[in-house]
């Protein structure tokens, strides 16, 4: 055998070997790549949702404030300091993992200037447009991260290693984060931004006494939102529990809080809307309000906890 047919032979022994080594530390990279954008894109989702809920407080205190009530001061100060802190650290984690444009952080951080600077000299209406218009912000980054997370990276990076899982299962894999993340990330925070509004207004109107005509068509409009959604996220919640099982136990918590939900809105349309003078007093509107919002935003939280741990599972089943 000549030298020159012998290194072929070698060459056609060993190519396909390499070539199998290349694919599968491409398929890795790929892999990896995917995963860790996800990752980021789940922490930054987190970030948002706390960031949300605190914005949302503030703008409520903040009406209270401006109408004359100085029962929220101490808290307010806390808060006012909390979102700074929480903005501070989604913009520089943001820019590390690129989960936001320069543009989208460039607006949350315009957007929360124009909030907190001379927030005192604000007309209410004004501050409560301000509060509304950032947190309708953060909604929307909320819901394209969660686009970026709703498929499983097993099912992006195509692997031979998932071979062996079931076709039900894999389509299981791939609905349940996209059915979850819709509800957690678009619906829920709907019906809370519906709510915490109606907190903000209706503390407002008590703490002034009465209810002037511009609040009183932005408060009838929030109270016909929570209603009409209400029915629909219960609707939903029923779904999700069926797809999530014991996984996301705080979910029937919303069913468990509906007289609540509906003694709160009883009480706005009588009392505050009810075009005598309001009785009820605004740090009483507020906290009922607060607990109900509450038990929808640990629904959400735990939601993406339950996410998180679909993620881990999905980086498990694609090594195993």
């Amino acid at each position: 055998m000549t030298v020159a047919s012998s290194l072929n032979t070698t060459f056609l022994r060993t190519a396909p070997n390499q070539a199998q080594t290349h694919n599968s530390d491409l398929t890795l990279t790929i892999f990896s790549k995917r995963y860790t954008e996800q990752r980021d894109a789940i922490v930054l989702l987190r970030q948002l949702h706390h960031m949300s809920k605190a914005v949302q407080r503030h703008r409520g205190m903040s009406m209270a404030l401006l109408a004359g009530n100085s029962t929220f001061e101490e808290d307010f100060a806390l808060l006012q300091c909390e979102v700074e802190r929480r903005l501070a650290t989604l913009e520089a984690f943001a820019a590390m993992a690129g989960g936001l444009s320069d543009r989208d952080r460039q607006n949350l951080h315009n957007a929360w200037y124009t909030i907190s600077a001379h927030w005192q000299d604000d007309d209410v209406i004004d501050n409560f447009e301000l509060h509304s218009h950032f947190i309708e912000q953060m909604q929307g980054m909320s819901i394209a991260l969660a686009q970026k997370i709703e498929r499983p990276v097993s099912s992006i990076v195509g692997s031979t290693r998932v071979a062996n899982v079931s076709a039900n299962a894999r389509l299981a894999a791939k609905i349940k984060p996209v059915e979850l993340l819709h509800f957690i990330a678009k619906r829920i925070p709907e019906m809370v931004e519906q709510l915490a509004r109606m907190r903000g207004l209706a503390t407002y109107a008590a703490a002034k006494g009465e209810c002037a005509y511009r609040l009183d068509r932005k408060l009838r409009f929030a109270v016909h939102c929570v209603r009409a959604q209400h029915e629909t996220l219960r609707l939903q919640a029923e779904c999700i529990q069926s797809i999530a099982g014991l996984e996301l136990p705080s979910i029937s918590f919303i069913k468990t809080y509906e007289l609540k939900l509906m003694f709160l809105l009883n009480k706005v349309e009588t009392d505050v809307l009810g075009g005598a003078r309001i009785m009820s007093q605004s740090a009483e509107l507020f906290t009922l309000a607060t607990d109900i919002i509450d038990v929808y935003l640990r629904v959400s939280q735990e939601g993406l906890n339950l996410v998180s741990k679909w993620h881990d599972e999905d980086l498990e089943t694609w090594l195993a």
